[in-house]
């Protein structure tokens, strides 16, 4: 069976200088907000590629980025990320200078990135979690 592809993109925002990366690691897909110094300052779990895991070894580093487990993830169908072109990054900042950023995929809405908050909010998250919060749309 030939394993998914990985995928790595960076979308930037010139005025403040943060940025979202998108990493899917051939297992499961992250989004990772960035400060203006390269520093992460709130993450989420975007998708798991294949069924997810009953139960996640918490304990084991060697398994970082965790796989979201079964009962933290919607039955959503997901086709996952495979260009740039299918996303954007609408940046806002609130009155006490907080970033977010909204991630659209494919047109949709799909993940929600704000500044000192982690984990973020997913379109695919269940229920709230360790990887990720609910998106409510």
């Amino acid at each position: 069976m030939e394993k998914p592809e990985d995928f790595w993109a960076q979308l930037s925002d010139e005025g403040t200088g943060y940025s979202v990366i998108i990493e899917d690691d051939g297992a499961k897909g992250y989004a990772y907000l960035l400060d203006s110094e390269g520093g992460i300052v709130s993450d989420v779990w975007l998708y798991n590629r294949g069924p997810a895991p009953e139960a996640v070894d918490w304990s084991d580093p060697s398994k970082l980025p965790f796989s979201n487990p079964a009962e933290f993830v919607s039955n959503v169908d997901f086709r996952p990320i495979a260009s740039a072109s299918e996303l954007l990054v609408q940046w806002q900042q609130s009155a006490d200078r907080l970033i977010e950023a909204q991630l659209w995929v494919r047109g949709q809405l799909f993940a929600i990135l704000q500044q000192g908050v982690a984990p973020g909010r997913s379109r695919l998250a269940a229920k709230d979690g360790p990887l990720a919060r609910v998106l409510e749309l």
